[in-house]
């Protein structure tokens, strides 16, 4: 299955379905097979009678979703007299995605085309809007219809690529994506696809997309505020070098340039750990032997919180993206580095200042930054302070814009659906049960915990909250090549912990309160029942039970075990680490995260037994 990403609102929406396609059917295709789509809700096709075991599409879905959803699926049309437009909605059950938009496909009647035109236009429209009502973030669509419905293929794509354009041109709140899902085999499509594409970019025979020039970012001006100290703004970053010595400078981290073993004692490293003291030669020694590209200590008896120690033969730029990367993680603001190679490792001074700043401007491109604030080159060697000033000063002109201020503008963003704040940093709405929203909510809880009772359903509306989750799904999408990231899992509490977990979100510090099999993190289940035990959920005094029903950032994951404080790596060659941790990597049904920002308590279920 071939898939397109497409983001929403743009101008540049049309440069983007292009830029992707001509990729997919180049060099960086991208080839899922069977149904392994990541989107929010994916949109299926159903005849009149709901039966999922007709059509090729709706029968892939149903084999791989379970019997639930053609069992709910039923249960929604009850009632109504369903006709070709009509849309029933649905979870997901083992399907990646959260929703399922089941509809009604007309027939394509070539004496009657504009009918069948009409209705699938409303169809796509519908999905759009429920999609973005729903406060959903990304939507899939297969060429519905385009098969024995016999909808032409390329008037299917000229519609559906008008209707996703004139849609973002409104002011939407958190739709962003649409998908394109086409089979690898079916040719006529990808064709259909390929000419409306080619014939909304008025030509362009590449497919490349025009460099943006209305995106801010740059190397600042240079100045120099006192001797022997030189510095600019790099994005949201002070750069600075200067003459002294590191082990008197005062930072979140010091940067060790060492060898590696870890141990090397002379010039610069010779002067840390003998200023750290014993402690962190002791703890290098013992962590030099898990043989990776840098180690992480305390900071000892030097002025900063922890020492990053790197290895001044490896390549520079790689080893300084290490260290900020390590130091975003982990909150630091300021760090500290003696210009790395440039003693015993005898590199480039010229080098080594070029792949240092590298480092922080692609850190900053490809990331959005939230503590680090400032990095600080110390220099020994006062001819090498020459050399890097020589290089900031290159380089005052424009920087390929980094992505910090469209994060940021798209974090500052509500759901559609949040009531009015009024002026409150916190809002708990109970929603009617009436209310679809309510439904939906109580159809996932229901499904493994039919011995329960909901008492009400609330809706979290904490905006710093929301704003720090969805700028950290921003850099995840982006990490994992816009790839659906986000679940929605239980997670079990009792009541004294409610005011805490919705004012400032789920937090690590209660982590193996009741178990940490997988991992010192946060639990999330993906079935109520697991999070409905007593031990997660413990009853209140009024015999009250309490539970989460929460966005989660899963990303990718592999299986946990109890040591953890943070995921494994991914691949060492280059320090991309799991997102998450689960059970079972097959079958997942807990998901374990280990950062603050990873998760929104969206809505808070009260039930008793």
């Amino acid at each position: 299955m071939y898939t397109s990403s497409c983001c929403l609102p743009g101008a540049k929406l049309v440069a983007q379905m292009w830029s992707w396609l001509m990729n997919a059917l180049t060099k960086n295709l991208k080839r899922i097979f069977g149904f392994v789509f990541k989107t929010d809700v994916i949109v299926n096709s159903i005849p009149l009678d709901l039966a999922l075991n007709k059509g090729p599409l709706s029968q892939a879905l149903l084999e791989k979703a379970g019997p639930g959803l053609q069992e709910e699926l039923i249960e929604a049309g009850q009632g109504i007299a369903v006709s070709a437009g009509t849309i029933l909605q649905t979870c997901g059950y083992n399907l990646n995605c959260c929703h399922v938009f089941h509809v009604v496909v007309p027939d394509w009647e070539v004496n009657n085309s504009a009918w069948s035109l009409n209705i699938m236009k409303n169809i796509i429209r519908d999905c759009l809007r429920m999609a973005e009502e729903q406060s959903l973030q990304s939507i899939g669509f297969p060429a519905i219809g385009t098969g024995i419905l016999g909808f032409p293929k390329p008037k299917f794509a000229k519609l559906i690529i008008s209707e996703v354009l004139k849609f973002s041109s409104r002011n939407l709140k958190t739709l962003q994506e649409v998908q394109f899902l086409l089979h690898p085999k079916d040719q006529d499509n990808i064709k259909a696809f390929s000419d409306e594409f080619d014939r909304r970019s008025n030509g362009n025979p590449t497919g490349k997309s025009p460099k943006a020039k209305d995106t801010q970012g740059y190397y600042g001006s240079l100045s120099s505020p006192t001797s022997g100290v030189h510095e600019m703004n790099i994005g949201p970053i002070l750069f600075q070098v200067a003459t002294g010595d590191i082990t008197q400078g005062k930072a979140d981290v010091i940067v060790n340039s060492t060898s590696n073993t870890f141990t090397l004692k002379s010039g610069v490293s010779k002067a840390i750990l003998e200023g750290a003291g014993q402690n962190v030669e002791a703890e290098c020694s013992v962590l030099a032997q898990q043989n990776k590209e840098y180690i992480v200590t305390e900071g000892g008896l030097l002025k900063c919180k922890s020492i990053i120690h790197v290895v001044g033969d490896n390549d520079v730029k790689r080893s300084v993206s290490c260290v900020l990367e390590e130091s975003e993680q982990c909150n630091y603001k300021s760090i500290c580095l003696p210009a790395i190679g440039t003693g015993d490792a005898q590199q480039d001074p010229d080098a080594v200042a070029k792949a240092i700043m590298d480092a922080i401007e692609e850190f900053i491109q490809k990331k959005a930054v939230w503590s680090v604030k400032k990095v600080k080159v110390v220099i020994f060697q006062p001819h090498i302070l020459k050399i890097f000033y020589d290089n900031m000063k290159d380089r005052e002109v424009s920087l390929p814009p980094p992505q910090t201020s469209m994060l940021s503008k798209i974090a500052s963003e509500i759901p559609v659906n949040w009531s009015d704040m009024k002026q409150k940093k916190l809002v708990e709405v109970i929603l009617q049960p009436s209310s679809p929203e309510y439904n939906m909510v109580a159809s996932k809880f229901n499904q493994t915990c039919t011995n329960f009772t909901i008492e009400n359903i609330k809706r979290i509306q904490n905006p710093s909250l929301w704003r720090r989750y969805q700028a950290y799904k921003k850099v995840m999408d982006e990490k994992n090549g816009h790839e659906r990231n986000e679940s929605q899992l239980f997670h079990g509490t009792e009541a004294s912990c409610i005011p805490h977990l919705n004012s400032n979100g789920f937090n690590r510090s209660y982590a193996g309160k009741n178990a940490a099999w997988y991992g010192k993190g946060t639990y999330f289940a993906v079935n109520a029942s697991y999070s409905a035990d007593d031990v997660y959920s413990k009853p209140d005094a009024n015999g009250e039970k309490h539970m989460y029903y929460a966005r989660v950032l899963t990303g990718n994951y592999t299986v946990g075990n109890s040591s953890l404080i943070e995921p494994p790596s991914r691949d060492p060659q280059n320090h991309d680490l799991y997102d998450t941790v689960v059970d079972n990597d097959q079958n997942p049904s807990i998901f374990v995260v280990f950062y603050d920002n990873q998760a929104y308590p969206e809505y808070l279920i009260t039930f008793r037994q």
